[in-house]
């Protein structure tokens, strides 16, 4: 398992419900015990998304993320029982008391089950929008409270309750290129449910995706104040290195051109590949 003790991965797994019996020790205790078990939770869930955005190989990241929506149900579910207020004996109504206001219906929260298929529209060049299409079978008849999303710079979550009796989540980190939170948004269609995911736009126009999450650990964004030559040279680098022969081919001889100020009077000049040259 590439960067990682599996000891640490081990000590999420064994992690249970409250109340059970964790390997090697006796059973938790409830009560007085569940602000710390909160506390520990997040301690663990924290540590476990460091993991997250560090780890390359999708198996792990699979089993990661597996093991992060399971700590997470169990602390909202620890955090509704801190906040529960302890049970007392019933106060008798006087006679002219106006009837009681009906109870709210709580669902539980939790298990998740997780949306694995979904339509992907990385929007095209300088296009503002990236679009994901989730197929859900009868989505729109729920209430628009059963459906949540938190957006952030580079991840997003969604969250479905009580469809067909299940909580669905859809959920995704270490995206390839960051996004405007506030600019982006989900609606419900019939059956689908669509995430559209703002771009942001760069000295050049919008970021150009390639993928909808980032394979490993994302390059950090240029600097504003880094040389716009250099910048360029940088993105054709990555292009040369995702493209075909193809592709290749075309780069290497543009770059080299752009290397030698199209000073290219000689016949058929060496033209070195992308590889051999300096950037």
């Amino acid at each position: 398992m590439d960067c990682f003790d599996t000891a640490a991965l081990a000590h999420f797994t064994k992690k249970g419900q409250f109340g059970e019996t964790v390997a090697g020790g006796a059973p938790e205790r409830k009560g007085s015990m569940v602000s710390e078990s909160t506390s520990e939770l997040a301690a663990d869930i924290a540590e476990l998304k460091d993991m997250l955005q560090r780890a390359q190989r999708p198996a792990v990241r699979e089993e990661l993320q597996r093991v992060l929506t399971k700590l997470e149900a169990e602390q909202l579910k620890a955090k509704s029982s801190e906040a529960a207020p302890a049970a007392t004996s019933p106060k008798v109504a006087p006679a002219t008391a106006q009837a009681a206001a009906p109870a709210v219906d709580v669902r539980p929260v939790g298990p998740w089950t997780e949306i694995t298929t979904f339509a992907l529209d990385l929007g095209g060049y300088n296009k503002p929008d990236v679009s994901i299409d989730l197929r859900l079978k009868g989505v729109e008849e729920l209430p628009a409270e059963s459906l949540t999303c938190d957006f952030k710079e580079d991840s997003f979550d969604l969250k479905i309750m009580g469809l067909d009796g299940k909580n669905h989540r859809f959920v995704r980190t270490n995206l390839e290129k960051d996004i405007v939170p506030a600019e982006s948004s989900f609606r419900v269609k019939k059956n689908h449910v669509i995430i559209t995911l703002r771009k942001v736009k760069g000295e050049y126009g919008y970021d150009s995706w390639v993928d909808l999450c980032a394979k490993g650990k994302r390059k950090p964004a240029a600097s504003k104040s880094e040389n716009p030559q250099d910048s360029i040279m940088s993105m054709m680098k990555d292009l040369y290195d995702e493209g075909d022969d193809n592709m290749k081919k075309i780069i290497g001889e543009a770059m080299y051109k752009a290397r030698s100020g199209e000073k290219t009077d000689l016949k058929d000049p060496p033209k070195p590949s992308l590889d051999e040259m300096e950037l």
